[in-house]
């Protein structure tokens, strides 16, 4: 028997969750998208091991991972017994943006909500990553990770929407928000090409980790 990591890195693009996948090149499953997986080595912990693999293969380093879940299925590897630990880690768009990755493997984020054709049992892995992202995204802590910079009240109105599948009344939620004394304005505004600009702020230093929603 076997045991292999797997990694679940996500990302915010256009305001919405991605998450960065790479085409296998091998058969059973060949063509289609997979995660980052590793067989972890006797000489490895599950965390040098998803490490390796992601900065091997997609030029991230030193990311913080959470563990989801343990996945034992006896015909998850075809032909194979093969234990899968799933982790993940989130990415700000900041780091995606001026991060080069030079790779020789074929890899793109994708929305969570317009994934491609997944290999092997990895839908299941991804779906699971999904519900312990939306229990952590309520935490202002992990907002603070996904936005270190400046960013507009719409954009964070606009993910909670994504991973909570449902609409957010704008000035209830702008008045939540802002009455958590979590953020400050910067003083300046986002460029717009119609409309009002809209305020930029950033967090607060040494703010108390809370529950958003």
């Amino acid at each position: 028997m076997g045991i292999e990591v797997l990694g679940s890195i996500f990302t915010i693009q256009d305001g919405t969750f991605q998450i960065l996948l790479m085409k296998n090149t091998k058969e059973p499953y060949k063509g289609y998208w997979i995660l980052p997986c590793e067989v972890i080595k006797d000489d490895k912990t599950v965390e040098e091991s998803i490490e390796k693999i992601v900065s091997e293969k997609f030029g991230f380093n030193d990311l913080k991972y959470d563990q989801c879940h343990v996945f034992s299925d006896l015909d998850r590897v075809p032909g194979k017994r093969m234990v899968g630990i799933s982790l993940m880690s989130i990415v700000d768009e900041v780091t995606v943006m001026t991060k080069k990755i030079d790779t020789e493997y074929e890899i793109e984020w994708f929305p969570i909500d317009n994934l491609p054709k997944i290999g092997y049992d990895h839908i299941r892995v991804i779906e699971k990553s999904i519900e312990v992202l939306k229990e952590k995204v309520v935490q202002s802590k992990m907002l603070q990770q996904i936005f270190p910079c400046d960013f507009t009240l719409p954009e964070i109105q606009k993910v909670y929407e994504q991973l909570l599948s449902k609409n957010l009344d704008r000035r209830n939620f702008r008045k939540k928000f802002i009455s958590l004394d979590l953020i400050e304005e910067t003083g300046d505004k986002a460029p717009v090409s119609t409309g009002r600009p809209a305020k930029l702020y950033r967090f607060k230093e040494d703010v108390d980790n809370v529950l958003l929603f």
